[in-house]
C-alpha cells in the first residue's frame, strides 16, 4: 500500500465519521432520525436517491455482467432501476409525501390493519439484511484487492464506519454522506473511461458495439425469449423496487411534494446516465482483459493496473462511496421498519429520546446480523438478496391499491400477499431442477408469475367482496 492510498482513504473515512457526528446534532426526534424531519432539500434529495441504489452491483457487478453477457444481462440495473425512479417520481412520490407517513408499512397499516402491517414488515426485513450483507462483503473484496488486507478485516472496517455514522446521524448523516459519495463515485468512474479508450485497439469498433448493444435489449432481437423471465428482469426492479423502504424514505424526507416528485424524476435520468459508464467499461474490458475468470473484478483490476497512485486512490474512494452509500441506505431502511412497525408497536413510548435509543440499538443489531451473514459466505446471502422479490410479488399490488383505489379491502390485500407468495415460491419449487442450469431466468420468471397471481387474487377477491356485500346487507335486513 502506498502512503498516498493510506492518507487518501484514511481522510475519506474520517470525513464520513465527522459528517455522522455533525449530523447527530440535528437529531432530536424520531422523524429527524428516519426522514430528516421532512426537510430534505432538492440538492440533497437527488444525490441520496441515486446513491442509494448505485452500489457494488451497479458498478462492478454491471461491468462484469456486460463483459460476459452484454446489455441483455443488465436489464434490471441500470434500466429497470431507472424506470423505477421515473415511475416513482411521476406517480408515487407525491401521494406518499402527501400522506406524511414514515414507512411503507404505515400505509399498509392504515389501509389493511395492524396484523397485515406486521406480516408485511417481516417479509421485507430479510431483503435489507441480505442486501446490506452483500455490500459488506463487497467492501471486503475491495479492501483485499486495493490493499492486500484480508477480506474479513476489510468487511469489519468498512462495516464499522457505515454503522457509526448511520447510528449517529440517521437520515441526515446518510443524505449528506450520499452527496459527498456520489461526487466521488462519479469522479472515480470517470477516471476509467480514458483508461478504457487508451488500451482498446479499435475505438470505432468499441463505440459501434456500445451503440448496437442497445438493440439486444429488445426481445425481438433475441434468438429465443422467455417472456416471463424477460418481464421479470425489467419489472422486478422497475415496479417492485418502488415499494422499497429505502426509496420511499427519501420521498418522505423531502421538504415538499414538488421536491419529492422532481428529485426522483431527475434521479432517474442521472442514474441512467451514470449507469452507462459501467456498460462502456464492461465492453472495453473484453479487449483489455480477454480471459477474466472473475469479470466482476474488471473495474478494480483496470484501476490497479493503469492508474497512478493518486488517481487510484481517488478511484478506490469512489468505489468505497458506491458501496457505503448503498449500505447505509439499507441499514437505515431495515432499522426504520423494525423499530417503527414492530418494536414501537409492541412497546409504544412518547419519549423521543427513548425512540432514538431504540433506533440506534436496532441499527447496531441489524448491522451485526448482516455482518455475520457476510462472513458466512456468498451462497447464503445471495439467497437472502433474492428475497427482495417479495416486494414485487406480495407488497406492490396491495400498496398500490391502498394509494390509488378507494375500493381497497382487507380480504383483497391478504389474498394478494399470500397468493403472490405462494405462486412465486411454488413456481421456484416446481422448476427446482432447472435452478442449477438456468437459475437466473427461473427466478425472474417466478417473480413475474407471482406478481401476476397477486394482482389476479386482489381483483378476484375485490369483485367477490363487492358482489357479496349487497347480499349480506339484504340478508341482515331480512333478519331484522
Amino acid at each position: 500500500m502506498s502512503a498516498i492510498f493510506l492518507i487518501g482513504t484514511g481522510f475519506y473515512f474520517l470525513l464520513m465519521l465527522a459528517v455522522g457526528y455533525l449530523a447527530s446534532r440535528r437529531v432530536n426526534t424520531m422523524d429527524d432520525y428516519l426522514i430528516a424531519g421532512r426537510r430534505l432539500p432538492f440538492y440533497l434529495a437527488v444525490p441520496t436517491i441515486v446513491a442509494t441504489w448505485f452500489g457494488a452491483g451497479s458498478c462492478m457487478g454491471v461491468s462484469g455482467t456486460v463483459y460476459s453477457n452484454g446489455y441483455f444481462g443488465v436489464l434490471a440495473d441500470p434500466f429497470g432501476c431507472s424506470l423505477a425512479l421515473l415511475i416513482t417520481g411521476l406517480f408515487y412520490a407525491a401521494p406518499f409525501r402527501r400522506m406524511k407517513l414514515t414507512t411503507i408499512s404505515d400505509l399498509l397499516r392504515q389501509a389493511y390493519g395492524a396484523r397485515f402491517e406486521r406480516v408485511a414488515t417481516v417479509l421485507m426485513i430479510p431483503f435489507y439484511i441480505g442486501t446490506l450483507a452483500s455490500q459488506m462483503l463487497a467492501m471486503g473484496y475491495i479492501f483485499h484487492i486495493v490493499s492486500g488486507m484480508e477480506a474479513e478485516m476489510g468487511i469489519f472496517i468498512g462495516s464499522m464506519i457505515v454503522v457509526v455514522y448511520t447510528v449517529s446521524g440517521g437520515m441526515w448523516a446518510v443524505s449528506i454522506t450520499d452527496f459527498i459519495q456520489l461526487g466521488l463515485l462519479m469522479l472515480g468512474l470517470a477516471l476509467l473511461v480514458p483508461v478504457s479508450l487508451t488500451h482498446t485497439p479499435d475505438h470505432d469498433a468499441l463505440f459501434t458495439l456500445f451503440r448496437n448493444e442497445f438493440f439486444t435489449l429488445l426481445p425481438s432481437n433475441q434468438a429465443s425469449v422467455d417472456w416471463l423471465a424477460y418481464s421479470g428482469r425489467i419489472l422486478m426492479t422497475g415496479l417492485g423496487a418502488i415499494m422499497g423502504q429505502d426509496l420511499i424514505q427519501r420521498s418522505l424526507a423531502c421538504r415538499s411534494i414538488a421536491v419529492a416528485r422532481y428529485s426522483s424524476i431527475v434521479g432517474a435520468f442521472l442514474y441512467l446516465l451514470l449507469g452507462m459508464i459501467p456498460l462502456f467499461i464492461g465492453l472495453a474490458g473484453r479487449d483489455i482483459f480477454p480471459s477474466l475468470e472473475r469479470p466482476e473484478l474488471l473495474m478494480p483490476l483496470l484501476a490497479k493496473e493503469y492508474l497512478s497512485p493518486l488517481l487510484f486512490t481517488i478511484f478506490a474512494c469512489g468505489i468505497f462511496s458506491a458501496i457505503m452509500s448503498t449500505a447505509d441506505s439499507y441499514l437505515l431502511a431495515g432499522t426504520s421498519l423494525v423499530t417503527k412497525n414492530i418494536i414501537l408497536e409492541m412497546w409504544p413510548t412518547a419519549n423521543e429520546k427513548r425512540k432514538i435509543s431504540y433506533l440506534r440499538w436496532t441499527n447496531i443489531f441489524i448491522a451485526m446480523l448482516s455482518f455475520a451473514l457476510a462472513l458466512s459466505g456468498q451462497t447464503i446471502f445471495d439467497m437472502m438478496v433474492h428475497s427482495g422479490a417479495t416486494l414485487f410479488v406480495s407488497i406492490f399490488v396491495p400498496a398500490s391499491a391502498a394509494l390509488f383505489w378507494k375500493g381497497a379491502t382487507r380480504p383483497s390485500a391478504w389474498a394478494a400477499l399470500l397468493g403472490g407468495l405462494v405462486c412465486w415460491a411454488g413456481y421456484i419449487l416446481y422448476h427446482g431442477q432447472q435452478l442449477f442450469s438456468d437459475g437466473e431466468n427461473i427466478l425472474f420468471s417466478a417473480a413475474t408469475f407471482g406478481a401476476s397471481c397477486s394482482l389476479l387474487a386482489y381483483v378476484v377477491v375485490s369483485v367477490y367482496v363487492r358482489l357479496a356485500k349487497p347480499s349480506l346487507q339484504q340478508a341482515h335486513s331480512s333478519t331484522l
